[in-house]
C-alpha cells in the first residue's frame, strides 16, 4: 500500500508541474556528447551527492532515456521518479550524463545523510545543498579542463523548516526565485522562474527539514502537503550567511478545518473589485460550468487556461488581472463556500 501510495503521489507532483510549464526548445538532432563533472566540498571530490540534470529553458527534470523534460509531452508518459536523470557522484565526487543532445542544461547537486534512495523517498531531516550550474552547453569545449563542470556549495547558512504535521507527505521546494502566483494554484503557482532557480528539495520527515550550505541570498520555500485534498504554502526565508536561521510554520491553503482559505491583500483587492462589478472567474474566463454533462469541456479548458496563466484579461474600468490571479480569486471563492 505504501509504494501505490508513493506513485500516487510522484505521478501528482510529476504531472502538476508540468501543467503549466512551456515547452522547451527540442534538442538539435544529430551527435551526442557527454557531461563531465566534480561536486567539491573545500578542496576535495565529495562522493554520493545526486545530481540531477534538468532542462536550462523550463528548469524541468529531464528522462534518463531520452534527455527531454519529463511529462511535457515529448518525454515518457506518466514517468514516476527512477525515470529522472540523476546521477551519484563516485568516491572522487565525479559524474558523467553521457549520450546528452546538443543543448542547454542545469545541474542541481544536493546530499542527504545515507544513501540516495530516489528523489521522492524519505532521506531524513538533513539536507546538503552542493551547487548549481545554469546555462551548462552541449557540446562542451574540446579542452578538458574547460569542459569539466564543477559544483561546489554557494554558502554557509543553515535554514531549519518546521511545517508541524503528523506524517512525512509534505514536500519542500527551495529556489532563489519567488513563486509567480498565490499557493491556491498548487505546484501549478510556482512557475518557470521558480522551477529554473530550484536549489534544493526535500520530503519532509513530520514537516521538518534543515537546509546546509544556504546561499546569502533571498530564498523562497515552496510547500506541499500530499492528501486527497492537498495543501500548499509558500514564505520567503531570511537571509543566511551563517548560523542557524529559523522558518516557523507557514499555514496551509486547504480546505482542511485548520486550512488558511483567506486571500492575501493584493488578492482579496482583485477579489472586491471582481465581485463589485458583477464579475465571476468562470465569465471572464469562459469556463463551462462544472456538471457531469461539461465535465470534459470544463476541464479541457482548465488545461488550456493553465498553458498561460500570466495571460492578461480585461475586467472593467481599464483594469487587468492575470489569469493566474484570476484562477486564485476563484479558489479562495470556492474555498469560503
Amino acid at each position: 500500500m505504501d509504494h501505490l501510495k508513493n506513485i500516487r503521489i510522484v505521478g501528482w507532483i510529476i504531472l502538476a508541474l508540468t501543467a503549466a510549464q512551456a515547452r522547451s526548445d527540442e534538442p538539435a538532432a544529430g551527435s551526442v556528447h557527454t557531461i563531465s563533472g566534480i561536486v567539491m566540498e573545500l578542496r576535495s571530490g565529495t562522493p554520493d551527492v545526486s545530481v540531477c540534470l534538468c532542462d536550462a529553458a523550463t528548469g524541468l527534470p529531464l528522462a534518463k532515456d531520452t534527455y527531454k523534460p519529463i511529462g511535457s509531452g515529448s518525454g515518457p508518459q506518466g514517468a514516476m521518479a527512477q525515470e529522472m536523470a540523476i546521477l551519484v557522484t563516485d568516491d572522487r565526487g565525479q559524474f558523467r550524463f553521457e549520450q546528452v543532445p546538443a543543448g542547454k542544461y542545469r545541474l542541481v547537486a544536493q546530499k542527504w545523510t545515507g544513501p540516495f534512495k530516489g528523489i521522492f523517498a524519505e532521506h531524513g531531516t538533513v539536507i546538503q545543498l552542493m551547487g548549481t550550474a545554469d546555462d551548462v552547453l552541449v557540446p562542451r569545449p574540446t579542452d578538458d579542463r574547460q569542459a569539466l563542470v564543477s559544483l561546489r556549495p554557494s554558502g554557509g547558512g543553515i535554514v531549519q523548516f518546521d511545517q508541524d504535521v503528523a506524517n512525512n507527505e509534505t514536500f519542500l521546494f527551495l529556489s532563489k526565485s519567488p513563486p509567480e502566483f498565490d499557493p491556491i494554484l498548487g505546484l501549478n503557482a510556482m512557475g518557470t522562474p521558480f522551477l529554473q532557480h530550484l536549489i534544493g528539495f526535500n520530503r519532509m520527515p513530520l514537516g521538518k527539514t534543515t537546509v546546509i550550505g544556504v546561499p546569502g541570498v533571498p530564498l523562497h520555500a515552496f510547500f506541499f502537503a500530499a492528501d486527497n485534498s492537498p495543501g500548499f504554502a509558500t514564505v520567503e526565508v531570511p537571509v543566511s550567511n551563517v548560523g542557524l536561521v529559523r522558518v516557523p510554520p507557514e499555514p496551509f491553503v486547504a480546505g482542511w478545518s485548520d486550512g488558511r482559505k483567506t486571500p492575501p491583500p493584493e488578492l482579496a483587492k482583485l477579489m472586491g473589485f471582481m465581485e463589485t462589478n458583477a464579475l465571476t472567474p468562470d465569465q471572464l474566463l469562459n469556463i463551462p460550468e462544472l456538471s457531469n454533462a461539461n465535465f470534459a469541456a470544463h476541464q479541457a479548458r482548465m488545461q488550456e487556461l493553465q498553458k498561460d496563466l500570466s495571460h492578461k484579461v480585461e475586467l472593467a474600468e481599464g483594469v487587468t488581472a492575470r489569469v493566474g490571479d484570476i484562477l486564485a480569486v476563484k479558489g479562495y471563492q470556492r474555498l469560503k463556500k
